[in-house]
């Protein structure tokens, strides 16, 4: 299955990223699709997302049901999260008041939510191509609506959890019995998805999933670039560990320490175009399109626009990306919709020279890039003092990721 053929990199789709998702369809493996966007922009985005698949390409995708949102008082739902419940036929998951209890989520009430799920994955690609026609023709290829494909797995609704001991687990777990059960048997399969509240409860989760399989794994508001060594090291353990047991997982959020983690056994992992590399599993109460920020290669991470291009003056090559998008050009130069592709092949690019490096080649690699940028940046001091801290904490993340890959 695509998500476990290593190492998979799936893009997050959001309704401005339809431009690089076109352009850019070899540069990736697959497509997540966050439920609330399925469900509130049905037709927009059904359309979108079958005429990609349609092509000879044919991007595998999966529609995350996003569900730790009902586990959470929403003080001013948006729309998204109101048409979800109602695609659910569960309007009562939308609480204003106050965080809803476990007890609130009887087994009958969870069999009838993963049943509409599933129903709703099953029947996506044939009942949401609405307006397939107009997304063809802006890929410019003739297709059909009969070429569309279904999602390749279903993502059973889940919740975030502390803990095996956590109540929210076992109706977690219970929730993916539920979709197994309502599945059509020539349908795609049901996937479980762990989410642990934090990295220190991932390994107690997945410990508690008795027989190997294939499943996905989100660890809330992980970010790779401030996590501490620790926080690092007990998802990196969580999930060789996992492999060590049978497990093949798929991170749900992820940047570029989940490929250094292919060698413990991720199979790939999921990010946004631009941002969301990590996420918390309390809604945040704005959200909207990613900020233009650029993908700095020899750091592994994005910055503002602003310090890249001040890092360009004081030394091209701290930026120097020979991607077609950049083009040699500077940070500064790349419109909105250029510095997402120049995104998304980095992150290509990543995988296919990092994915398999032995971990203490890799740490050994990214030591040399700290001292070589921390170098660079040290000289610049004089020229530039003004980014100087900015820039020096750009590369902070770097010790921490050897760290943890040492950490043994």
């Amino acid at each position: 299955m695509a998500p476990f053929e290593p190492f998979a990199h799936y893009l997050a789709y959001g309704a401005t990223d339809q431009q690089t998702l076109r352009d850019l369809r070899r540069s990736y493996s697959g497509v997540l699709v966050p439920g609330t966007i399925a469900a509130f922009q049905r037709q927009g985005t059904g359309g979108f997302v079958l005429s990609l698949s349609a092509t000879p390409e044919a991007p595998p995708y999966m529609i995350d049901p996003r569900f730790p949102l009902f586990q959470q008082a929403l003080s001013n739902p948006k729309k998204s999260h109101t048409a979800l419940a109602e695609l659910l036929d569960d309007a009562a998951l939308v609480q204003q008041r106050r965080d809803p209890t476990p007890d609130a989520f009887t087994d009958e009430r969870m069999a009838a939510i993963a049943r509409k799920w599933v129903d709703f994955n099953c029947s996506y690609g044939s009942a949401e191509n609405a307006k397939f026609e107009k997304y063809a023709k802006r890929l410019g290829e003739e297709l059909t609506p009969e070429e569309a494909q279904g999602p390749e797995a279903v993502l059973a609704p889940y919740f975030a959890c502390e803990g095996s001991d956590d109540p929210w687990w076992p109706r977690s777990k219970r929730f993916l019995e539920h979709s197994q059960a309502n599945a059509p048997a020539s349908g795609p399969p049901c996937l479980r998805v762990v989410c642990a509240r934090h990295s220190g409860a991932l390994d107690e989760l997945l410990a508690d999933v008795q027989e190997p399989e294939q499943l996905v794994v989100w660890v809330s508001g992980l970010d790779e670039h401030q996590a501490s060594t620790l926080e690092l090291v007990q998802f990196r353990e969580a999930i060789t560990n996992a492999a060590a047991r049978g497990h093949e997982p798929f991170a749900l959020y992820g940047g570029f320490f989940s490929v250094l983690l292919g060698t413990d056994g991720l199979r790939g992992a999921s990010h946004g175009i631009g941002f969301s590399e990590h996420r918390n599993w309390r809604e945040l109460p704005e959200s909207g399109a990613p900020p233009a920020r650029y993908y700095l290669r020899r750091a592994h991470r994005y910055v503002p626009q602003d310090l890249a291009e001040a890092l360009y003056t004081v030394s091209p090559d701290i930026t120097a990306c020979p991607c077609p998008h950049c083009d040699g050009r500077p940070p500064v130069a790349l419109d909105y919709h250029e510095l997402m592709k120049h995104s998304v092949w980095c992150r290509a690019e990543e995988i296919e020279h990092w994915y398999g490096v032995a971990t203490d080649t890799a740490a050994r690699l990214l030591d040399d890039e700290y001292d070589a940028l921390s170098a660079q940046i040290g000289a610049a001091r004089t020229l530039a003092p003004r980014i100087a801290a900015r820039a020096d904490n750009s590369i902070e993340h770097l010790r921490q990721w050897v760290d943890a890959l040492r950490s043994s």
